[in-house]
């Protein structure tokens, strides 16, 4: 049947009720057609009651096989005459910020559903690795690009006709290892029947039978021993996914949800099933919220001998390559509004404050952004984005950071590392800085983890990796930055020493001091480094309830 052969059921049912159709807009996605019904807003509720009806109607002469339809309605509203009202004076009260504004609240974070406005290759990531046959590891912080980069992948891979399916483990999460692994096992054998298409051959048709097997191991929700249907599923699926043949890539998303003591063994029944197939898993995670494998049992997949890691950890050690890279993601959104470069309403102070305050990291970048466009309109007749409003919405961002932490760790950690980070931000603003330094012989204790644990949730910030000390031989430090949301307000003390960042350059200023501004080359950097107070972790683990003996 053609399109309009469907569109003239669905009117003809929404005729009976006396509701008229506006328009009609078919969508596909694999395995499935949806049409989207525009009606008059007041209508909404009545057509949404009658969607059940047109699908079993339409499903019922359908004749394309493994392809469901479905019906789902939207309003038209009729655009009300505005009265005229004067240009404003300031560029930031314009429609095009307005739905600046709007797209990166929408677009900032990607999924399989919505990804990225336009992918961007960021440096540290290397599509041509991620798409390799290789079982691989993609780990990195909140918003860094982890689920852009695979989405990516995935296109490419579709692109190039090889066969995908995508899996985020937040759905996963309330699972066990067993159930979890069975409904992964039938996202990837639908995927693969999908792509069988009319085919009648044996491969496809045994892969047709497991596929029922593991839905009814599902249906059960009984805690199987799994031995037997991997073994099954590996015998069927080594038929279908040979070199030359078909390949599959398996996209597992936001693994560190997955509980940390079951992650192991998930890993360990997906690469069972993959054994010896052209078939690759490809997993995006935070490495310290992570445990790919089991080393008393050998349960999982172990680096790199069984996978590759690609690490997309972001630091501010060179932020200048930092800088560029997030404004030209950045020059997307704006030029998709009609404005033609960041700069246009935002100065340039602040762009180089906007790395500061995400610490580099893409989503935080975005979000701060649009979060500081709506700070500045707060001011009267604003112009342009500054630098006191990236630090407002940067204050105002502390909250979903903390909220991040929360739902990323338990209860007991969580008040750990809440305790720790109160400690970590009061003793560096209390001796008069807002960056701070760790002396790398600490690196065994146990709060070093624990502050890497804050790092990642983006609380601080490495900006020097190694770091000597002038005075003593063989002494090195890592040199580290409070996130702007934990000194935002330098109101809190005059005479405080601030970095910040111009023109992807480091520059140094005293808070409520004027003309203590200055730029900091190379050797100023690694000087005004070696004179920020050394964070003893000793003391951090113990304001954070850990034990130091």
């Amino acid at each position: 049947m053609s399109a309009s052969d469907y569109e003239a059921r669905i009117a003809r049912v929404l005729d009976d009720a006396d509701i008229p159709i506006v328009r009609v807009e078919e969508r596909s996605f694999p395995g499935e057609r949806w049409f989207l019904v525009w009606v008059d807003e007041d209508s909404i509720a009545a057509a949404q009651s009658l969607a059940g009806p047109i699908e079993q109607e339409l499903n019922s002469v359908h004749d394309t096989e493994n392809e469901s339809l479905a019906v789902t309605f939207r309003p038209h509203r009729t655009d009300i005459e505005k009265p005229l009202v004067s240009t404003p004076k300031s560029v930031l009260a314009s429609s095009k910020v307005d739905q600046l504004i709007q797209l990166l609240e929408a677009r900032s974070r990607t999924s399989d559903a919505l990804p990225s406005l336009k992918y961007m290759e960021d440096p540290r990531a290397s599509l041509a690795a991620i798409g390799a046959s290789r079982h691989h590891l993609v780990y990195g912080r909140r918003g860094v690009g982890k689920t852009a980069l695979l989405l990516e992948a995935k296109r490419l891979a579709e692109r190039e006709g090889h066969v995908t399916a995508w899996m985020n483990a937040h759905t996963l999460r309330l699972m066990n290892p067993s159930s979890a692994f069975l409904m992964v096992a039938e996202t990837v054998l639908t995927s693969l029947i999908q792509h069988a298409g009319t085919s009648q051959g044996d491969s496809f048709a045994r892969l047709k039978d497991l596929g029922e097997k593991v839905t009814s191991l599902r249906a059960a929700q009984v805690d199987a021993e799994l031995g037997e249907i991997i073994a099954d599923l590996n015998r069927g699926l080594r038929t279908v996914l040979r070199a030359e043949i078909v390949r599959l890539y398996l996209y597992l998303d936001d693994f560190y949800l997955f509980p940390t003591s079951a992650q192991p063994h998930l890993l360990d029944y997906l690469t069972s099933m993959l054994r010896d197939c052209d078939g690759w898993l490809k997993v995006a995670s935070i490495e310290r919220l992570t445990r790919p494998f089991e080393p008393s049992s050998h349960i999982g997949i172990e680096i790199p001998h069984d996978a590759s890691k690609i690490d997309l950890d972001v630091t501010l050690e060179d932020p200048e390559a930092t800088q560029k890279f997030l404004e030209s993601v950045l020059t997307n959104y704006t030029e998709t509004v009609g404005i033609s470069k960041p700069s246009s309403i935002t100065r340039d102070a602040a762009l180089g404050r906007l790395i500061l305050g995400s610490g580099g990291v893409p989503r935080d970048y975005l979000n701060l952004f649009a979060s500081s466009i709506v700070a500045a309109r707060s001011r009267t007749n604003a112009r342009e984005v500054g630098q006191e409003d990236v630090a407002d919405a940067a204050g105002k961002a502390a909250r979903g950071k903390l909220r991040d932490l929360e739902q990323d760790v338990s209860a007991d950690n969580a008040d750990s590392l809440t305790s720790a980070l109160e400690y970590l931000s009061s003793y560096v603003r209390g001796e008069g800085y807002t960056y701070f330094r760790v002396n790398v012989a600490q690196k065994s204790l146990p709060a070093y983890e624990t502050l890497a644990r804050l790092v990642d949730l983006r609380f601080a910030h490495l900006i020097q990796a190694t770091l000597s000390d002038q005075h003593r031989q063989g002494v090195k430090y890592e040199a580290y930055i409070l996130d702007l949301s934990q000194y935002s307000d330098v109101r809190l003390k005059r005479g405080l020493h601030v970095l910040d960042l111009e023109d992807g350059k480091w520059t140094f200023r005293l808070s409520g001091k004027a003309n203590t501004l200055r730029k900091l080359k190379s050797t100023l950097f690694r000087d005004e480094l070696r004179r920020s107070p050394v964070l003893d972790l000793e003391a951090l683990g113990r304001h954070a309830g850990l034990n130091t003996a």
